[in-house]
């Protein structure tokens, strides 16, 4: 199995450049390396013998305590912390399936009113979350800049957006589709669409966790990770390198490193640099998921994806379940079927726990 793994794709984002490292750090590097080099020039032909050993003596200086900057600890713990911010925001963005499938399931009826029920139910659900990210998500700002142009897009129609803005409230106004989604399932419940109380409530009950999710993506929205946190390792990061400019140059009669090659290129410096300004970068495209940056959050296709798919479930996958019949193992032993090419995976035991054979 171990020479069946391709690498090639563990190295073809490395020569990407949307989202890559070189795209994140290349005006950095380019004007670190324009100071180095001004520099190092001016120590080989500007400066006199005087000033030269001078000079070695503040890089050899500069050198020994370059190790007083923690850049690993300092971004380790920096980066973990973001990237466990970025994972949670991503786990509660918001998918409209649950609340659509139960939908499909407990609001029933083919007319025109359990069609318009169920519709609406996810609809408003999904206008709610086109409101909470018109005020997140910049790409979504420039798609949504208006209230009239989230009804002229059809997640609100003309006299639910009078409704919406006949209430005056100084704060957002987030909860209103939630409250018409609740009254219409209560409604359903009162219609006989739904059949059962405890139907009524697994149905709220998973509009509310999508509540729940978005009041969650507003308070990190509304309260960031302090500024000192991202400013001093920042700070950190951009010292270490503007240091650097001085401490890693070559020269003649260093006391630490007397058997350095003059390299006249800065080449591992040059690759330390990309590293961890790579790494700073991960960190700060990841602090702000929500703006326009190549990794950022797609805003814009998760609404597009969530009003199809919820719509999709509730009216047109609504109760056409397919015809029962015995299933193809029904007399038979089920023997799995494999393709010529993946045949070489049968040789291969079942998962098993790593002690289930010990007696």
């Amino acid at each position: 199995m171990g020479n069946r793994v391709k690498l090639s794709p563990l190295y073809m984002p490395s020569f990407r450049w949307k989202g890559s490292i070189w795209k994140a750090v290349w005006i950095q590097y380019l004007i670190w390396l324009a100071l180095f080099g001004f520099v190092s020039i001016i120590y080989r032909f500007a400066l006199t013998e005087t000033q030269r050993r001078m000079f070695t003596c503040l890089v050899d200086f500069t050198n020994a305590r370059l190790s007083y900057i923690p850049l690993d600890l300092m971004l380790g713990f920096f980066v973990a912390g973001v990237l466990k911010r970025f994972w949670y925001l991503y786990n509660i963005i918001g998918f409209m399936d649950n609340i659509a499938l139960m939908t499909a399931l407990y609001v029933r009826g083919t007319n025109e009113r359990a069609r318009q029920c169920r519709r609406n139910i996810v609809r408003y659900c999904q206008l709610t979350q086109v409101l909470v990210f018109r005020d997140l998500s910049m790409r979504c700002r420039k798609r949504f800049p208006t209230l009239d142009t989230v009804a002229a897009a059809g997640f609100m129609m003309p006299h639910e957006k009078e409704n919406f803005d006949g209430i005056q409230y100084n704060y957002n106004k987030y909860f209103l589709p939630f409250n018409w989604a609740w009254a219409l399932i209560y409604r359903a419940r009162q219609e006989g669409m739904i059949e059962s109380d405890y139907y009524v409530t697994v149905l709220s009950e998973e509009v509310k966790k999508f509540r729940t999710d978005l009041a969650w993506l507003c308070n990190y929205d509304w309260v960031p990770l302090p500024m000192i946190y991202p400013t001093i390792v920042c700070l950190a990061v951009h010292t270490y390198f503007l240091v650097g400019v001085v401490a890693r140059q070559y020269v003649e009669g260093s006391t630490l490193e007397s058997d350095s090659i003059d390299m006249v290129f800065p080449f591992m410096t040059s690759i330390q640099f990309v590293l961890y300004m790579g790494w700073l970068k991960v960190a700060e495209a990841l602090l702000n998921p929500w703006g326009e940056d190549d990794d950022d959050f797609e805003t814009n296709v998760l609404i597009d994806r969530n009003l199809a798919m919820g719509l999709k479930i509730v009216d047109d996958g609504y109760g056409k379940t397919p015809e029962l019949k015995k299933d193809a193992f029904w007399d038979d032993e089920w023997v799995p079927l494999y393709s010529e090419e993946s045949a070489w995976e049968k040789k291969y035991t079942q998962h098993e726990g790593s002690l289930s054979h010990i007696k």
